[in-house]
């Protein structure tokens, strides 16, 4: 039962991580590609991307020791998902570190983003949330 509300869980939240990526991805692409100063609103977007990056890792790694596909030792949920997801997670992170260092937004921040949203599309089993 509480496998099942946790994995409805993780994958309607991954929606919504998705969502926030991209728009953190967009915005922060706009200001540093325009040189512009960080501003409050940057900030407040970059906050509330870590968190609904966080409750997805955190929900994901609950997951991860209860779920059944885990324990039949499938190498995509055993190995490939969970590290790359927590590498995501990590550089978007670091993405946002850096966005809270910087007056002016800079390219690196906005290749971390980019790389973590990389890293959390390909990893996401699409073929899963069909059925």
């Amino acid at each position: 039962m509480l496998y099942k509300i946790l994995l409805h869980f993780h994958s309607g939240w991954a929606y919504l991580t998705i969502l926030m990526g991209v728009m953190f991805l967009i915005i922060v692409g706009f200001y540093a590609l325009n040189r512009r100063a960080r501003d409050k609103f940057v900030r407040k977007l970059g906050l509330f991307t870590i968190i609904t990056f966080h409750v997805q890792l955190v929900t994901g790694a609950i997951l991860y020791f209860i779920s059944p596909k885990v324990e039949s030792g499938d190498t995509f949920y055993v190995l490939e998902h969970p590290i790359m997801m927590f590498t995501a997670v990590l550089l978007m992170t670091v993405a946002n570190s850096k966005l809270k260092k910087e007056k002016i937004v800079g390219i690196v921040t906005m290749l971390l983003a980019l790389v973590a949203m990389i890293c959390l599309l390909v990893m996401i089993p699409w073929g899963e949330w069909s059925k």
